[in-house]
Order: C-alpha cells, then structure tokens, then sequence
C-alpha cells in the first residue's frame, strides 16, 4: 500500500524535491554511511527517525542474508523463543514391595 509521500516522490521522479540532500552516485560506502549519520544527526524527535528509518526498512527483503543478519544484529533483533514446557512425571514407587496387587480379571481357571 502506497503513502501520499510514495506517491509524490514517483511523480517527482526526476525533477526537482523540497528535500535539500542530494546523494552522490558511485562513491564509497563510507561516504554512504556518513550520510546516513549527517541525517540521523538532524532529527529532533524520535517520531521523526521511526518515519525516516519505516521508509528506508522498506527494501529490507532485497539485502543478502548476511546484511539482513548484521542489520538485525545492529538493532537486537532475536528470533522469537517459544517456550513449550512438557511436564514429566514420576512413579516414585517402582519398588515391587510398594505395590499394591492387580486383580487378574482375564483369565478364567
């Protein structure tokens, strides 16, 4: 489901936006990461970085399997632990003494 700000940048596509960063192409990645901080740094409310970082997550499916591990790394993201519990019990008495006696029904003398 696309945003009203999803929809706005596909018609910009192109041309001229309100936002002030302009991205380099082929530069190295740090340069790509100190962008990134230059952005965060800007932020004044964490209201503001939950939208920033909900449109950037939205690629998240086309990174490898080890940068989507990293990032989760990065971000304390654990795989969900379900905790089944089996409950186990015990005959304490084993002991042939503390037994009482079974009636033989079965057979017939």
């Amino acid at each position: 489901m696309a945003s009203d700000m999803d929809i706005f940048m596909d018609m910009m596509d192109g041309q001229e936006t309100p936002f002030v960063e302009v991205v380099e192409k082929a530069r190295g990645n740090d340069y790509y990461q100190g962008l990134g901080i230059h952005i965060l740094k800007q932020f004044e409310e964490t209201d503001h970085y939950f939208h920033f970082l909900k449109s950037i997550a939205t690629q998240f499916n086309e990174l490898s399997e080890t940068q989507k591990k990293e990032i989760k790394t990065i971000m304390n993201i654990q795989p969900e632990v379900i905790v089944k519990e089996k409950v186990i019990v015990k005959d304490t008495n084993k002991n042939k003494k503390n037994r009482k006696p079974k009636l033989n029904v079965v057979d017939d003398y």
